[in-house]
């Protein structure tokens, strides 16, 4: 499965660091971690292609190449979010979208126009969204309420990136507060 990775634009504001990042010459200062985690727990058979729209925009061959596009993103892209949304559709592709906004709000992005929702804790919820793929399913929500060990989410697809563009890497070790 051709799969289209799209990380949505965060709107300009002070805490977008456009002008240190100037400094440095770089785009971003933080890869979505989340999109290249998803990439390593779907199937290794897919080809993926990552865009995080804070460094480019997608192409026309992008769109084209793609079968399936997945979104995730914070409720702060929810702009950009939406309208990738919309623009997958146009084009008649199959939409999945996860993360924090479509996990906190689920109903604004079923009134979006996506098809799946991969919603909590992705660990658990992509094998669901994966055998519904399989069964030639359209649409479907996918839940759950168990929370994983984030020792056995696989190594993220870090190969996915533009390096160059970022100024800092993450690194997961933990889920929410170590302490608790």
């Amino acid at each position: 499965m051709k799969t289209l990775l799209i990380y949505p634009q965060f709107p300009s504001t002070f805490w977008s660091y456009e002008k240190i990042l100037e400094l440095v010459d770089r785009k971003v200062l933080l890869p979505p971690l989340g999109l290249i985690t998803v990439a390593a727990i779907l199937p290794q058979n897919w080809e993926f292609k990552l865009v995080d729209r804070n460094i480019t925009a997608v192409t026309e061959a992008e769109w084209e190449w793609a079968e399936l596009v997945i979104l995730s993103g914070m409720i702060v892209q929810k702009s950009d979010f939406i309208s990738q949304i919309q623009e997958a559709k146009r084009r008649g592709k199959l939409v999945a979208v996860g993360g924090p906004y479509p996990t906190s709000v689920p109903h604004e992005i079923e009134n979006s126009g996506a098809d799946f929702l991969i919603l909590d804790e992705g660990e658990i919820t992509l094998p669901m969204f994966v055998e519904a793929i399989e069964r030639g399913e359209t649409s479907g929500v996918f839940r759950t309420e168990e929370k994983p060990s984030v020792t056995s989410t696989p190594i993220p697809r870090y190969d996915l990136l533009e390096l160059d563009a970022y100024d800092s890497m993450s690194v997961q070790f933990s889920r929410g507060c170590p302490f608790q």
